[in-house]
């Protein structure tokens, strides 16, 4: 992947007044240019500032992904005004307590939706939305995004919590702008492909600094396996995020469907979000072109390493390294640092991160943070060359007859069998050993699987105390409505 040339990035501000007329937002049936978008935030901007919304307030944005809902987070970041995502698949009820526990003044949505007592205006995406740009004055704005949305977290151990970073002067938000463009060799050129929901974290983030880069955004509103491959070569797309279950879609297509269209174009695919079987990955590779596919690891917290293709040939199943300047550690319980090979919790120490809170909890942000690193409670360990190995989270280990299970390393093994598609391992009530291992399995598209004997070929590679009681073939995996897997299948 080529490293961006140094200086800061333009922001959106500036590639207006130099380039107006060049492409921001895409869609397969609009274009939006740098000149409209920019004027179309400072008009939204104004209208918001006129109802006394400013710096530091929320926003909440309910919608399926769309050129406006880019519009609305990326001027609101630029005032300094956060908005916060909100899952398009949540219940009313969901919704509801993310409106109330943010504090979220107005709500910008695609669909009707009744008023709810914490927000003083909800405006619809069409033409209430088109009439309040109409009627607003234009107010000015920083060239950057001063601070990032809050997203919630998936809630797959208890509420949901806010992942709050307050507003930044321009100069700081200008810094970590061109932070994240070095990473990822953003520039002017890039064409990027939206096919994630934007109210997760990566997407967005990705999307928002492109276009302070002065890069096109390539909206797609849902995710369908042969339109994406066939928008790679439509679009001219240089880069894309993905999660697994996007890749394994992908893989999956009939070969004539894979070697159809040109992606000579991508020099970035970057994915995570979860786990990756082994096959799928290697497909991956072997599809798009060569040194294109990297992988991550990160949470709604922060981004704590990456991988290239050629050093995942070299260490399969690895996360990678941090980056320059920060430092990966695994303690135990009592805060120790173990050695490498050594199973613990991961914390990160980067004097460059974000200092994070959870919103209106105190507790949970101490516990997350220790001095200067912090922790978003996953389970890990390195190798003697500094290379991260997941193996899941702290509060899914399984303890069983005192034995501590970590799920990720079931199903890793699990993914190897060439019948199973997709795992999740979980804990189970058990009267004599506390809990006991079980599994769901998805079976690969046909694969006929017998639990059991899946259940002895795990049992020729795992120790006995993880190696599942039970499997369960199911046509899906229980998921949270922001995608997340549930541990909790019960």
């Amino acid at each position: 992947m080529p490293v961006a040339a140094l200086g800061e990035m333009p922001g959106i501000g500036e590639r207006a007044r130099s380039t107006p007329d060049a492409g921001a937002l895409v869609t397969l049936g609009s274009v939006t240019s740098y000149a409209d978008l920019d004027s179309r935030q400072r008009s939204l901007v104004g209208a918001l500032t006129r109802a006394g919304v400013g710096r530091g307030d929320r926003i909440a944005i309910l919608a399926a992904n769309r050129p406006e809902y880019l519009e609305v987070t990326t001027g609101a970041l630029r005032a300094g005004i956060v908005p916060v995502s909100i899952h398009s698949l949540l219940t009313e009820r969901e919704v509801a307590y993310l409106l109330e526990d943010s504090g979220s003044r107005w709500l910008f949505c695609d669909r009707a939706f009744e008023g709810h007592p914490s927000v003083e205006r909800i405006v619809t995406f069409g033409d209430a939305y088109e009439r309040l740009l109409h009627e607003s004055s234009p107010v000015d704005l920083a060239d950057h995004t001063l601070g990032r949305p809050m997203h919630y977290t998936s809630g797959t151990t208890g509420v949901q919590k806010g992942v709050w970073v307050p507003p930044a002067d321009e100069g700081k938000a200008a810094r970590s702008s061109d932070d994240f463009r070095r990473l990822w060799g953003l520039a002017a050129d890039e064409v990027h492909l939206v096919c994630s929901p934007l109210s997760h974290s990566a997407p967005h983030r990705f999307a928002l600094r492109v276009l302070e880069a002065g890069g096109t955004v390539v909206i797609r509103d849902r995710f369908d396996a042969a339109d994406v491959l066939a928008s790679f070569e439509l679009f001219g797309v240089t880069s894309t995020f993905m999660v697994p279950t996007h890749l394994e879609r992908i893989v999956a297509l009939p070969a004539a469907t894979l070697t159809r269209h040109d992606l000579s174009s991508l020099r970035l695919v970057a994915h995570a979000g979860a786990p990756i079987r082994e096959a799928t990955k290697r497909a991956t590779i072997d599809l798009f072109p060569e040194r294109a596919v990297w992988e991550f690891y990160g949470s709604t917290e922060g981004q704590v390493s990456r991988i290239s293709s050629d050093e995942w040939l070299r260490k399969p199943g690895s996360v990678g390294l941090t980056r320059s300047g920060a430092t990966i550690r695994i303690l135990d319980e009592d805060g120790s640092e173990l050695p490498p090979g050594d199973t613990g919790e991961v914390w990160i120490d980067d004097a460059g991160a974000e200092r994070f809170e959870y919103w209106r909890d105190r507790r949970k942000t101490s516990n997350a943070w220790r001095g200067g690193a912090w922790s978003a409670g996953d389970l890990g360990r390195l190798d003697h060359d500094g290379y991260l190995y997941l193996a899941g989270r702290k509060y899914d280990t399984i303890i069983t007859g005192g034995v501590n299970v970590y799920p990720q390393e079931v199903e890793h093994l699990l993914l190897e069998h060439p019948s199973v598609a997709e795992v999740l391992v979980y804990g189970a009530p058990n009267d004599e050993w506390g809990q006991e291992v079980r599994a769901l399995v998805v079976p690969a598209f046909g694969q006929p699987v017998d639990p059991e004997t899946l259940r002895a070929w795990a049992r020729e590679r795992l120790a006995g105390s993880k190696c599942p009681r039970a499997i369960e073939l199911v046509d899906e995996l229980p998921r949270t409505p922001t995608g997340k897997l549930r541990r909790d299948p019960g």
